[in-house]
């Protein structure tokens, strides 16, 4: 849901979804905020092409709560599960704050991103939360959070940053996620592990392929580098980058979320093996979509509820002038499905 800061016609839409109005008008999203945002510099005929648009979209207005603010949550793509499911539980937990959130998704490869930024900002916004954000990336700083930092609005990070960010932060502990993972299939009577992950340009990729080399070496197995394959974060891409471990011999894989692992299934399917008598699949965030594949997957769970809650915590904490940074680790929750077995 969204509302505009300064009450402004004293409503707030019902989640519209601003890069679907703008891609039906042909206009940017800054204008398309500015519209359902009720706020000026628009054209009375812009306006109404906007309006009309977002109505086909199912947008509609209803009376606001006066006083409430908004906190901007802003995402990758929402087609990978993991990410409505994040903000989802992050909206519930800042309602308990009072505060309602407007989510943004921001594509991705975060292309919107700073548009967001700048029109939270600009709408004195109560704060903003950043999931995967372009912070993500190893060769990129924190510069923009910091800026809003800086003058004042509370900023919390979400996932996919190093060790050492400056901003108040909250993640999954990814290196902790492939350790387990390893160790799971080692327990199984695997040795010869493989590792899926997305570009090495992401921190999480990083970490992710850094558990798993630690837990590898931690059993006195040689982590062979071969065995780490980069790929999309997506079904395609897992299935395409599967194949590369099959080739050398992988009687497991490791991936980095839900999405690639199921394609890391069709792949080896493709190749004819069985899942998971031949190759055992273990996947990472624990979607519901997990108990209903076939065989449901086993997954490394991030604890949604917990990381949401602290999220909020550390956002009300700024609001309220109380200390509000750091960075949160939280442990992930192996799951075990049907998709790991011993080694025939």
């Amino acid at each position: 849901m969204q509302k505009d800061c300064k009450e402004v016609a004293n409503v707030w839409p019902v989640r519209p979804k601003l890069h679907e109005v703008a891609r039906l008008t042909g206009l940017s999203l800054a204008t398309v905020s500015r519209v359902l945002n009720g706020r000026p510099g628009v054209s009375a005929e812009t306006r109404r092409h906007v309006l009309e648009a977002a109505a086909e979209l199912g947008y509609q207005e209803v009376p606001s709560a006066p006083g409430t603010k908004v906190v901007g949550i802003i995402t990758p793509e929402l087609s990978n599960p993991i990410f409505p499911a994040l903000a989802e539980a992050i909206e519930s937990r800042l309602a308990r704050h009072g505060l309602l959130a407007m989510v943004c998704p921001s594509t991705a490869e975060t292309l919107n991103e700073q548009d967001f930024l700048d029109h939270f900002l600009n709408t004195d916004a109560a704060g903003v939360v950043v999931i995967n954000g372009r912070y993500s990336q190893v060769n990129l700083d924190f510069t923009p959070y910091e800026i809003l930092r800086d003058k004042g609005l509370p900023v919390v990070l979400v996932n996919g940053m190093g060790r050492d960010c400056p901003i108040a932060s909250v993640s999954v502990d990814m290196t902790t996620a492939g350790t387990i993972a390893v160790r799971h299939l080692i327990d199984l009577g695997h040795r010869r592990i493989g590792v899926l992950v997305g570009p090495r340009r992401y921190w999480s990729a990083q970490l992710l392929v850094a558990g798993w080399r630690q837990g590898m070496t931690e059993r006195g197995i040689p982590a062979d580098e071969s065995m780490v394959s980069e790929s999309l974060f997506t079904i395609e891409g897992g299935q395409a980058g599967v194949a590369k471990l099959l080739e050398g011999g992988a009687s497991a894989v490791v991936t980095g979320g839900d999405l690639m692992a199921l394609g890391a299934i069709a792949g080896v399917r493709a190749w004819g093996k069985d899942v998971p008598a031949e190759v055992s699949v273990v996947g990472f965030d624990g979607t519901p979509i997990t108990t209903y594949t076939d065989p449901p997957l086993t997954t490394l769970r991030q604890p949604l509820g917990r990381m949401a809650g602290t999220v909020a915590e550390l956002l009300s904490n700024q609001l309220h002038g109380r200390n509000g940074g750091g960075l949160h680790l939280f442990q992930p929750e192996l799951v075990v499905g049907g998709t790991t077995g011993p080694v025939i």
